[in-house]
């Protein structure tokens, strides 16, 4: 097959970790890819498989509806049997690209964060009128799929459209590791205490100002927390730790390409989300041999984590619950080996026999 897949960039990030992942699995099994990109390389680029063509179309402000008369040029030259996308935005450009292609692809639109979450922080008319638009182009597309079943269920009620339609197919999280990878945090190995990992951008979604004060609340002495990742909260963050007198206990070390190695030589993970669509980086926490705390957010969490078996689910904000859970899971870690198996049922793998299953479906119909 043909398949060409369209979002803004290769940045680290949940739905660029798909693709990158995704892109080595579908080139082994012989599938010509084809990455649209509305945005412009950068230096923390998740790497795709050798083989792989990139039409970069650097648009300033990487606006999907920037580049629809783009796409749909690339879509008529390319004949692409497949469009893959992923988020409204970008989806819903997609589907409006490939109408005006006048070409016979199909449009296959994935959803990876909850789109009314997503919707209630946007900000001006023509932002929120652009999300709003799913209601019409999502019916308008061959198929869909998200990422989870509560997903599924979410953007069902945002989009207005039947939950039969939707597929859920879980993120390729899982790869197995990797010779050679990079070095554990330092905390991890310096027999000071015991040390959680979280990672993720420094925004408002992933809700780091609550693990910092279940931090300070925890009961364990000298608990440390790192936290990789960037944004624009950092600042906030770090006055936030010293005002509750844990800066000494939390290392911010910014983006690491590879977490794995700390995570599995500290052996505690902890999700502080406000919403999440899935959750790769609790399946990655998972292939670690990690033991997990996570909040019950909306809307991947608790499927991996399987309704608390392979990880405490505590309410979305609740400092308390958090910080016992947190206490709790240092007193009595999980298997490492059960944790490394269910991280399994997230293969690369197993999210491409899915995927090839609805392309076939769609171009058959």
């Amino acid at each position: 097959m043909k398949i060409a897949f369209f979002y803004e960039g290769l940045r680290p990030g949940g739905v660029e970790h798909m693709i990158a992942n995704l892109s080595h699995a579908l080139v082994a099994r012989g599938h010509e890819l084809t990455l649209i990109l509305a945005g412009a390389p950068g230096p923390n680029d998740y790497p795709v498989a050798p083989g792989v063509t990139i039409h970069w179309l650097r648009h300033p402000a990487n606006s999907a509806r920037g580049t629809i008369p783009a796409l749909a040029r690339l879509l008529r030259t390319g004949r692409y049997d497949i469009v893959l996308s992923a988020m409204p935005q970008f989806n819903n450009a997609a589907v409006i690209a490939r109408l005006l292609s006048g070409t016979r692809a199909r449009n296959v639109l994935t959803e990876r964060t909850n789109p009314q979450a997503d919707y209630a922080r946007l900000a001006g008319w023509k932002q929120k009128a652009w999300h709003r638009a799913a209601i019409f182009t999502y019916r308008r597309a061959d198929a869909i799929v998200a990422v989870s079943h509560g997903l599924a269920d979410s953007l069902a009620r945002f989009a207005r459209i039947e939950r039969e339609r939707i597929s859920v197919i879980y993120n390729p999280a899982h790869r197995p590791p990797v010779d050679g990878a990079t070095a554990a945090h330092p905390w991890t190995g310096d027999g000071a205490g015991p040390v959680i990992v979280a990672a993720g951008r420094l925004v408002e979604q992933k809700d780091f100002a609550t693990l910092l004060r279940a931090l300070s609340l925890s009961g364990q002495r000298g608990l440390r927390a790192v936290i990789f990742g960037d944004g624009p909260l950092r600042a906030e963050l770090e006055a936030l730790a010293a005002t509750l007198g844990v800066a000494g206990r939390v290392a911010l070390p910014g983006f690491v390409p590879d977490i794995t190695p700390s995570i599995a030589a500290a052996g505690f993970f902890v999700l502080s989300s406000a919403w999440e669509g899935f959750g790769n980086v609790l399946v990655e926490a998972l292939g670690a041999g990690a033991s997990i705390v996570t909040t019950d957010c909306p809307d991947g969490p608790r499927e991996i984590v399987a309704g608390g078996r392979f990880g405490a689910l505590v309410p979305v904000g609740d400092v308390a619950a958090m910080a016992q859970a947190i206490d709790a899971m240092l007193r009595a870690p999980a298997p490492r080996d059960r944790q490394i198996a269910r991280a399994r049922d997230f293969s690369v793998e197993t999210a491409c026999d899915r995927y090839e299953a609805v392309f076939r479906r769609v171009l058959d119909a």
